[in-house]
């Protein structure tokens, strides 16, 4: 059974996050049983920040590519950024367009979907004439869903209006800095 140590906190009136994991594991351990792994979400998600696209063109030598200009609040380190602080993106999402607040994976950070196999780190590239300073990405390639349709939207309504500022590091919108506990299932099925 895997549980969320930022669920466990909305259920307690003990401040759970004030302990060390380390603390903590042996606490629940000696109370439950045995740990099979602590997962830490939050390391995945590093990097990773809200942008809103500025403007989005069609690529000039593609035709499913599109050009965006994006607005990160400057916070990111070492990206490329032109005379008025964007940084360009290129982008094969069919939902990408201008006024679409994202996240944005810049270039050193892994895709969080590979990191189970193979992680792939991304770079600036040149795709198709036109340099990409990292990417726009899906839910699915965020691993916090299956849908790869498009590019993940965020929206106020799901992540409050503070949360829309470019630069929000990503792992703060949906509670992904989190620490889960992946508990011994036997415990609790092998009991009268």
């Amino acid at each position: 059974m895997k549980v969320s140590l930022n669920w466990a906190q909305f259920y307690s009136n003990v401040d759970l996050k004030s302990i060390d994991k380390v603390e903590l594991a042996q606490k629940i351990g000696a109370q439950l049983g045995a740990i099979e792994e602590v997962i830490e979400w939050g390391p995945r998600y590093d990097g990773i920040v809200v942008a809103k696209v500025v403007s989005c063109v069609k690529h000039p030598d593609a035709d499913k590519l599109h050009v965006c200009k994006i607005d990160d609040g400057k916070v990111t380190q070492n990206a490329e950024r032109d005379s008025d602080g964007l940084v360009q993106v290129v982008c094969g999402a069919p939902n990408v367009r201008e006024g679409l607040t994202v996240a944005w994976l810049p270039p050193g950070t892994v895709v969080p979907s590979t990191l189970a196999s193979d992680p792939f780190i991304l770079s600036v590239r040149e795709i198709r004439g036109v340099f990409s300073n990292g990417m726009l990405a899906s839910a699915s390639e965020l691993s916090i869903s299956d849908n790869h349709s498009g590019l993940l939207e965020i929206n106020a309504s799901d992540v409050g209006e503070e949360n829309m500022k470019p630069g929000t590091p990503f792992k703060q919108l949906y509670g992904l800095d989190d620490v889960v506990f992946d508990l011994e299932n036997k415990m609790f099925t092998h009991r009268p």
